[in-house]
């Protein structure tokens, strides 16, 4: 069986050779034929491996829910201990090979009015991003961008 590329070089070949018309004709009926069933077999396995990829997406999906669901029950019981401690008024208790050890709260800051802070206590981000469908607009009428040039690119397969 030849490979795809093999056929489309031996179509390109034959495009630019002088031969009669009708040796022409016959030869790209048959390559035609072989290039089309080969793209056919082509996108057959990637409609099959498209498939693959989407249904091992929904199983990685579906496992980090049950992840999630499962690191949720660590935590509700790790809360029920914690729970526990507080209303027995325990700070440490050994069990078996753990022990567990009831930390006092930590100090928290709660924001109630961000545009309240003072300028000083604030943190400020900047973003920086070109907007690259006004550059393109403008390129390709005519205007001459600092740091910027639009070229082609990739071709895209469209298929039906």
């Amino acid at each position: 069986m030849t490979e795809l590329y093999k056929i489309a070089n031996e179509y390109a070949a034959l495009m630019s050779e002088d031969l009669p018309p009708e040796l022409i004709a016959d030869t790209l009926e048959g390559i035609e034929g072989e290039f089309t069933d080969k793209v056919s077999a082509i996108l057959a396995l990637c409609k099959n491996e498209s498939a693959y990829a989407d249904s091992l997406k929904e199983e990685a999906a579906s496992l980090n829910e049950r992840a999630k669901a499962i690191a949720n029950k660590v935590e509700r019981l790790r809360q029920y201990i914690a729970d526990c401690m507080i209303q027995a008024e325990m700070k440490k208790v050994r069990a078996g090979v753990h022990e567990v050890t009831l930390r006092d709260a930590s100090k928290i800051v709660e924001i109630t009015d961000p545009m309240a802070i003072p300028v000083d206590l604030v943190e400020y981000e900047t973003l920086v991003k070109p907007n690259k469908l006004e550059i393109k607009r403008r390129i390709l009428a005519g205007e001459e961008i600092a740091g910027a040039t639009v070229k082609d690119g990739k071709q895209s397969l469209i298929i039906k």
